[in-house]
């Protein structure tokens, strides 16, 4: 009892975007509260399927390694264990599935936030009160509905005053990289900025349709793929989001304050 474990939303925020980086899955957006965590995914076995066999067994080694390093993360593997997992081609099906599965994601967040913290606090036994909840988003307003939702859960429990000042969010990481597109001078470089920005870049870019098409077509291994998943611009998600946030709620104790400017103003973009 009276242990500081805020250390513990960031070990979480740095395992989303490992896995991020690692499986099929999409992370459109999030908030790791001091109790639990939201998170928006895209499930893409599309962009599973495409990639090599030796790729998937890559993959599947950094999840799932046999042998670690000091530090506790995946060894480099060699050659021949690769082949091992390449080779067994009914495993390796079943390993190519299991890459874009939600519930194989939810799993390899869960168990090693599970572990580490157990291990801090030198105890065994469950971490997690039960599985995690899960809802299908069948349309564009369903997903931009809780995308707000999300993004604004710090807000509404009155633990941030703004999203900005939302900490370990989707939508403070993608602010942060906006706020330092205004460094540099062109077009090109700004929309860099902001879809592969240090902060963000492991998150699916919110455009669908791109602002600059060769800075959507930036390779990166950071995130299953470049694609977005709205038919509006980052600067149009914002000003929503704040607009939404000034709403008063009913059993929500927070709103964003009348008198504040608006969000592009207090970003000054």
């Amino acid at each position: 009892m009276g242990t500081d474990c805020e250390h513990r939303r960031e070990l979480i925020r740095q395992r989303l975007e490992f896995l991020a980086g690692v499986m099929g899955v999409e992370v459109l957006g999030y908030s790791v509260m001091s109790n639990h965590i939201h998170c928006v995914l895209c499930s893409r076995p599309d962009v599973v399927a495409g990639r090599s066999d030796e790729e998937v067994a890559a993959k599947w080694w950094a999840l799932c390694p046999l042998r670690k390093s000091k530090d506790g993360n995946a060894a480099e593997p060699t050659e021949f264990e690769i082949n091992a997992i390449k080779n067994d081609k009914q495993q390796l099906k079943e390993r190519r599935s299991r890459l874009s599965s939600i519930s194989w994601f939810m799993r390899f967040l869960c168990e090693k936030v599970a572990r580490e913290s157990n291990k801090q606090d030198s105890c065994t036994g469950r971490f997690w009160e039960g599985r995690f909840k899960a809802q299908v988003l069948a349309d564009e307003a369903a997903l931009l509905a809780c995308m707000q939702y999300v993004d604004l859960n710090p807000v509404r429990a009155k633990l941030a005053a703004t999203p900005e000042t939302s900490d370990f969010t989707s939508a403070q990481d993608r602010i942060i990289d906006a706020k330092t597109a205004d460094e540099v001078s062109t077009p090109d470089a700004r929309d860099k900025r902001m879809e592969h920005g240090k902060r963000a870049v492991w998150l699916a870019p919110v455009s669908l349709v791109p602002p600059r098409k060769a800075v959507r077509e930036k390779a990166t291994n950071r995130r299953a793929s470049n694609k977005g998943f709205l038919d509006i611009g980052l600067g149009d998600y914002l000003q929503l989001l704040d607009w939404t946030g000034r709403q008063i709620r009913n059993g929500k104790r927070g709103a964003i304050h009348k008198h504040l400017s608006l969000i592009l103003q207090r970003l000054d973009m």
